[in-house]
């Protein structure tokens, strides 16, 4: 008899409760231990999933908040551009357009030879667009002085375009035609 099956014949008391007691945890781990710790890690996959989900809709939250405070601020902008900035109607912007050009081109040591006018409305109706093509002649740096005082001025005017033409007389400078243009509101139109 082998050394093994001697203890087991004369430990029979004790080896066969500490063999049941094996094969009876090993049995409540499969049965009870197991799938529970199974459903604690699935609750825990689910609070990180819930907690992700919680973040990603904070801060889609916030986005939209944001925006509504975004679109606010650019409505309140707008309006005080259309009110403030834009001229109230065509004769405020024929004033500014054409007092403001010939000022500019005063300034600039540029002389102002002739004006064009074109009128436009918008397609909502709401805004209308004044284009002065005017035609002035002078010196290249004068000219240059005044693109860059039509461009920095404060009154809202847009450079549309330019064509710059040498004189036939080379002594006498350049001549330059330019499409300036400003909007204005259509009177009884609110914004």
């Amino acid at each position: 008899m082998t050394p093994v099956r001697r203890i087991v014949a004369e430990k029979r008391r004790l080896v066969y409760p500490l063999i049941a007691a094996v094969i009876l945890n090993v049995a409540l781990f499969a049965a009870v231990v197991y799938p529970l710790s199974q459903k604690v890690e699935g609750g825990e996959r689910a609070a990180d999933d819930a907690a992700a989900a919680l973040a990603a809709a904070r801060r889609d939250h916030t986005a939209a908040r944001q925006t509504v405070t975004g679109k606010v601020s650019a409505d309140d902008e707008l309006k005080k551009f259309y009110g403030a900035v834009l001229p109230p109607d065509l004769s405020a912007a024929r004033r500014v357009t054409l007092g403001g050009l010939a000022d500019l081109a005063r300034q600039a040591g540029v002389k102002h030879e002739r004006t064009q006018w074109n009128q436009e409305v918008a397609r909502d109706g709401r805004l209308g667009k004044l284009t002065a093509t005017v035609t002035l002649s002078g010196q290249y740096r004068d000219i240059r002085r005044l693109i860059h005082d039509i461009e920095t001025a404060p009154e809202f005017l847009i450079l549309e375009n330019l064509a710059l033409t040498q004189r036939p007389d080379r002594d006498t400078g350049l001549n330059v035609t330019i499409d300036v243009s400003t909007y204005y509101r259509i009177e009884g139109n609110e914004f």
